[in-house]
């Protein structure tokens, strides 16, 4: 049997040696809202890009479409992508990311967003790559990938009750409520929906009393299992 024929048996070898030589990611990008550093969906395709080239390996897009399981909740984009070796050897996987519409983000760029995203995703999780500073399960934020909720911790250094402990509880509730990484601008969006619907300031100027009030509303919609379909919107 030749190596091309073998699938995976074909690329793993070639595949740890590109997981071996990944390092990280470095945080470029800035989340004005939260006032946090994160790697951006950009950076993280770059990366993975060079280190994938270096080990004769590509990944394509073979296709996508776009699914609507439930009314009322978002789509999903499902992408296929194949995963190939120089030999010849190649496999096939696929991916699926919600489809964010909101104000100023129609479907058309919602799509081409979340086709972005999950790429990145993918090929993060495909090359277990770590972040430079503070890896995705350290984060104040949200979810596993699995669906299940995380409860929000301040991060190192941010005292309890501080204005800044209270405004990542109230981002970490948000993102946890509405399925996303607390990093998404999808995210951002929705934490200005709620301070909105609380009437509070969106300009920055929210008070450690405001954000601790409006944290303790998502959390409390998310113990009520109330959907949150109108964050997406």
């Amino acid at each position: 049997m030749s190596e091309q024929d073998l699938g995976w048996a074909g690329i793993i070898p070639h595949l740890l040696k590109a997981q071996e030589a990944v390092v990280g990611v470095h945080k470029a990008s800035k989340n004005d809202f939260g006032n946090y550093k994160y790697a951006s969906a950009e950076d993280m395709i770059t990366a993975s890009r060079a280190v994938l080239h270096e080990n004769g390996l590509i990944v394509t897009r073979n296709g996508w479409r776009v699914l609507r399981e439930h009314e009322g909740e978002a789509p999903l984009v499902e992408a296929v992508y194949v995963l190939a070796h120089k030999n010849g050897a190649n496999v096939v996987c696929a991916t699926q990311y919600p489809i964010c519409v909101g104000k100023g983000r129609p479907e058309d760029k919602a799509l081409n967003a979340s086709l972005t995203t999950g790429l990145s995703y993918f090929l993060r999780d495909l090359l277990l790559i770590p972040r430079c500073d503070t890896e995705v399960d350290e984060r104040p934020d949200t979810l596993a990938r699995s669906g299940t909720r995380k409860t929000p911790v301040p991060p190192e250094g941010v005292k309890k009750g501080s204005s800044q402990n209270n405004k990542t509880r109230f981002m970490g509730a948000v993102a946890s409520w509405i399925n996303r990484d607390i990093s998404e601008n999808t995210t951002t969006d929705a934490c200005v929906k709620v301070l909105t619907l609380l009437d509070l300031p969106t300009d920055g100027s929210a008070t450690t009393k405001q954000f601790a009030t409006a944290a303790k509303y998502v959390e409390e919609q998310i113990a009520n299992n109330m959907e949150a379909t109108v964050l997406l919107d």
